[in-house]
């Protein structure tokens, strides 16, 4: 009968300490892979955000870049998402066709040095997304040129 030999060590590992090690392996590899699940749905999200703002920004810009006498002419224009264009009538990046955009313009004053009023108008892009809420939101205030020094 053979048998450790007196004063020497055991050498290898145990079937206990296998399936700990494993455990430990399988632990530390699921958090790796949750963790860049986690960043790439970040990253999607944010990409999505960045698109649907430059979507709003470049409606926001073709209505200040028009005839100021015809602004009001963008009060209630609406392109669903999947349907957006720039000011040429190109289809914009697919990024961008995951939001629709809406302009809403409202007539207002600003008060500036606590007394003096200046009427203007207050430019308004939405996005929304497909089910039609509201996602966000960009704004600009102009003066009226009109008004009376």
């Amino acid at each position: 009968m053979r048998g450790p030999r007196p004063g020497s060590a055991h050498r290898g590992l145990t079937l206990v300490e296998s399936i700990v090690a494993s455990a430990i392996l399988a632990v530390a590899i699921t958090a790796v892979f949750s963790a860049v699940a986690s960043g790439r749905a970040h990253a999607e999200v944010a990409a999505d955000e960045l698109a649907a703002t430059v979507a709003a920004e470049d409606l926001l810009a073709r209505v200040l870049g028009s005839d100021f006498d015809r602004i009001d002419d963008w009060d209630g224009h609406e392109e669903a998402a999947g349907e957006l264009v720039d000011a040429n009538g190109m289809r914009l990046a697919p990024a961008m066709q995951r939001v629709g955009r809406r302009v809403r313009i409202e007539r207002s004053e600003q008060t500036v040095f606590d007394s003096v009023g200046i009427s203007g108008r207050s430019i308004v892009v939405e996005i929304f997304d497909r089910e039609d809420r509201t996602t966000g939101s960009i704004s600009r205030w102009i003066p009226d040129l009109a008004q009376d020094s």
